[in-house]
């Protein structure tokens, strides 16, 4: 059994190490690429803490074995917070207590007491990694019902990935749960392995839906793109100006193809057409009752649209890309948006005129 759990251990802290590495790679890392990072190292510390005891069992890497699960949780919750837009406070930090005091209080607990320690660690475990995801999947929802889903749609399908996670941490402390009880009745060392397996299934799930959905190495959307409806009373721009950008931006939108490279965003826009950023939000928000990544959207469904007319030999997918779109789901709920059809459908229509 022990040379099964240290190639276990092995193949998930490889695993661990290769989203590291792509992460590292990543052009214009953001704090949820950081989080994520880290949140990978712990899940690396922890396979490789598990490797070292099976072959040379020390007490320390014993105990961070015990209080490592602390912090996959509150990671959970920040990676969380920070694909939100959410910022963070002072007092987040808190969240790392539980790993630190039941760590320090570990080393100094005496022998007769071990045994209630590990039920009191056991039981603030089990707290820990439901009552996280279960807070997770209700921001999720909440979200999702402040961002329609018209309005959200490309960015709330990238962000469902969360609400997987989630629901695996929760799946994963049932069987949790079920695994304990068996062993009381049949011994620990049986299934040691299962724990080790869960861990390998939550790193491959995120990488998984990570490139996927590109949010882990391009994100689509940012997901405070989406303003609550702001007035811009205060602004200095007139009339006279407002209809001068507009028309501006109408006309790099038919002259430019840039919009197509899936790594277009405001700023591009913003310095291509010489208009300030805050500018630019305002007139798309407020005069052309749109989001910016509604209207990078609708403009390459009409550039799709084109090439399918063009071209009825086109892979679908392929388009997609070439679009600018960072997966086949996305450019498929975009196009059904704008044209009430799915490129199947439409492709069809188009080659039977």
């Amino acid at each position: 059994m022990s040379n099964e759990l240290i190639i276990v251990s092995g193949i998930g802290a490889l695993q661990c190490i290769l989203f590291i590495l792509l992460l590292l790679l990543k052009k214009n890392k953001k704090l949820p690429d950081s989080i994520l990072m880290f949140w990978f190292f712990m899940f690396f510390i922890h396979l490789v803490i598990s490797i070292g005891k099976e072959l040379n069992p020390t007490p320390s890497g014993e105990i961070f074995l015990m209080t490592i699960g602390f912090l996959h949780g509150p990671l959970f919750f920040m990676y969380t917070k920070a694909l939100f837009n959410q910022g963070f406070i002072r007092l987040d930090v808190l969240h790392f207590t539980p790993f630190v005091v039941f760590t320090a209080f570990r080393f100094l607990v005496h022998p007769n007491f071990e045994m209630a320690h590990q039920i009191t660690l056991l039981f603030a475990k089990l707290i820990s990694v439901t009552l996280y995801p279960t807070y997770i999947l209700y921001a999720y929802n909440k979200r999702l019902l402040k961002l329609s889903v018209k309005k959200a749609d490309g960015s709330m399908l990238n962000l469902s990935w969360i609400r997987i996670i989630a629901m695996l941490f929760l799946i994963s402390t049932g069987i949790g749960v079920i695994r304990l009880s068996i062993e009381l009745m049949v011994g620990v060392a049986y299934f040691k392995i299962w724990d080790l397996i869960r861990y390998i299934i939550l790193v491959t799930v995120i990488g998984f839906y990570g490139l996927k959905y590109g949010v882990v190495y391009k994100p689509e959307v940012p997901y405070g793109a989406f303003s609550d409806g702001k007035k811009y009373k205060n602004s200095p721009l007139k009339k006279e100006e407002i209809l001068y950008l507009q028309r501006m931006i109408h006309t790099f939108f038919k002259e430019n193809k840039i919009y197509l490279q899936s790594d277009f965003s405001l700023a591009t826009l913003s310095k291509s057409i010489g208009i300030p950023k805050h500018h630019l939000s305002q007139i798309i928000n407020s005069e052309m009752n749109s989001t910016f990544y509604d209207l990078v959207h609708s403009k390459r469904i009409e550039h799709a649209m084109l090439r399918i007319r063009e071209s009825n030999n086109l892979t679908l997918e392929g388009l997609g890309y070439e679009c600018g779109f960072n997966s086949k789901s996305t450019f498929f709920s975009n196009f059904k948006k704008e044209t009430g059809k799915t490129p199947g459908q439409y492709k069809k229509e188009v080659g039977m005129n």
